[in-house]
């Protein structure tokens, strides 16, 4: 348990789902050099940790995360400084989405987004960059980038098709337009919409839910959901082989077959 307090987010612990939470709600939670760098070292430190089993990633007060800061000029600072080349800044770039996006993507336990508000810009690629999106009323969603006169460094072009085909990604890219909630439900942007004083509530109860199942068969789940809409259908059918043959000599295994025959919740140590 606990919670490991950053500048700017937050970190708990708890029966076993950690929550990271962007956390200067004041400022609808952009994101800067050092709340990149926070962000990462979060996720590698959730990455480090065998007790945790789901991770759930929201914002603090009325926003998600409103992607990076461009109140404070740094964008246009970055562009006028004559000692950046495009490989330094490619370098640069590469360096945060990778602690970010790719890593959110990269956890071996499930991942959900916990969207309490606006999720624009890198935000909304935190969001796509999870396994599961539940939201409520005040979510929406916002390609800001490209309204910007820039690509989507954090990976939407990627994640965003893998959601809601190419047809529609490219609409949302290419127009930067909202997506509201309800639109985003029916987009499968959102995999549920509850009402917001129940979001937290309900995110939690199926985290939990989550949290209490077989962590070993889980991880596996995961890695062969991504790895297979890489790989052909043989492939993907060798890769679960390999992975059912790891399953069957576990120890979970064993305490789901016993839990089915007593009639009882199993309890599940991943091991």
């Amino acid at each position: 348990g606990g919670v490991l307090f950053y500048q700017y987010i937050l970190l708990k612990k708890q029966n076993h789902i950690a929550t990271l939470t962007f956390n200067q709600p004041e400022r609808l939670n952009v994101l800067g050099k050092v709340q990149d760098a926070e962000i990462a070292d979060a996720i590698q430190n959730v990455a480090n940790d065998s007790e945790m089993r789901v991770l759930v990633i929201t914002g603090a007060g009325r926003a998600f995360c409103a992607g990076g800061d461009f109140k404070s000029g740094n964008p246009a600072n970055i562009a006028a400084d004559p000692s950046r080349r495009p490989a330094k800044l490619a370098q640069m770039v590469r360096e945060y989405t990778r602690g970010i996006t790719l890593a959110i993507q990269n956890l071996e336990i499930p991942t959900i987004a916990m969207v309490n508000g606006p999720a624009a810009g890198a935000g909304f690629d935190i969001a796509l960059a999870c396994d599961m999106r539940i939201g409520c009323e005040n979510s929406r969603f916002k390609v800001a980038w490209t309204a910007r006169g820039l690509t989507t460094a954090f990976g939407t072009t990627w994640l965003l098709p893998r959601l809601v085909g190419v047809g529609v990604a490219a609409e949302l890219i290419f127009t930067a337009r909202m997506v509201e909630a309800q639109e985003a439900l029916q987009l499968h942007i959102l995999n549920r919409l509850v009402p917001s004083k129940d979001l937290e509530r309900e995110t939690m109860v199926f985290a939990d839910q989550i949290a209490k199942g077989p962590p070993l068969a889980l991880r596996q789940n995961k890695i062969n959901l991504y790895k297979g809409l890489e790989v052909d259908f043989d492939t993907a059918l060798a890769l679960l082989a390999s992975a059912q043959s790891q399953l069957l000599m576990s120890d979970d295994f064993v305490e789901a077959a016993h839990a089915f025959q007593e009639k009882r919740e199993p309890v599940f140590k991943g091991q």
